[in-house]
């Protein structure tokens, strides 16, 4: 009987050190970690540190190569300002990359240039995604000969002719835009933008005589037109950017 007393007293003595160091390593798992001895844990102990931020990226403005009148080779410089808040710097020449017939159209020439002050929601950090939110600035050059139809009415009698006549055009715009940036583990770069904003053209147009009036060139995006000034007008800004964590 006493062999039987002394072995379960053995036995419960266990449990309850079991119990303890059960309690321990709980209280241990919730409780915050004091960040002076924090330096004291072993190397197995310390948690991985969070992915740094990037602080200087190279893009390129990819959907502005498919723009339908005006395509652009855009390369933009993103860099950190603070924790979350960067800059963006974008710009290109116009290039002559005709998708569609109509209309017709030589010597393109002209620049694309975008700056903004971005904004992430969240920790933009490889591996991750981080939306974001940025006020931009858009300005765009074109200068371009374009074919367009007229109809004349002079000495000769009244007929139509197609004239190539010199169009000269500045935009300027500022959006909100909202995004996604998507950086992948090895540094590529993803991310599309989006948003309204305010958008103001003003158009130069030259070498139509005075007896044609125009009638159509085949499209609404570049038409002869008097008035060549419009006033403040909405607008959308939609973009798609691929790019590399360069440091």
């Amino acid at each position: 009987m006493r062999k039987r007393s002394i072995l379960v007293m053995i036995l419960g003595l266990g449990l309850i050190q079991g119990a303890f160091a059960r309690t321990e390593q709980l209280v241990g798992y919730w409780l915050p970690v004091d960040s002076s001895q924090a330096g004291q844990a072993t190397n197995n102990e310390r948690l991985p540190s969070p992915a740094a931020a990037p602080r200087l990226n190279l893009k390129n403005g990819t959907l502005s190569l498919f723009d339908p009148y005006a395509p652009s080779f855009n390369i933009a410089v993103e860099h950190i300002i603070r924790p979350r808040l960067y800059a963006h710097l974008e710009g290109g020449p116009l290039v002559n990359l005709r998708f569609f017939p109509e209309p017709a159209v030589d010597n393109l020439k002209g620049y694309r240039f975008r700056g903004a002050i971005r904004y992430y929601l969240r920790p933009n950090e490889r591996g991750d995604f981080a939306p974001f939110i940025e006020l931009m600035y858009a300005h765009q050059y074109t200068d371009a000969d374009i074919e367009g139809d007229f109809s004349r009415n002079n000495e000769w009698g009244w007929y139509r002719q197609r004239l190539t006549y010199h169009m000269e055009q500045r935009k300027h715009g500022g959006f909100i835009n909202m995004g996604l940036q998507q950086v992948y583990a090895k540094g590529f770069i993803f991310e599309f933008g989006a948003g309204l904003g305010v958008r103001n053209k003003r158009e130069d147009f030259s070498g139509v005589p005075p007896d044609a009036d125009f009638r159509t060139n085949g499209a609404l995006g570049w038409e002869y037109s008097t008035f060549g000034n419009s006033p403040n007008v909405a607008a959308v800004q939609v973009y798609i950017n691929l790019g590399y964590v360069l440091k």
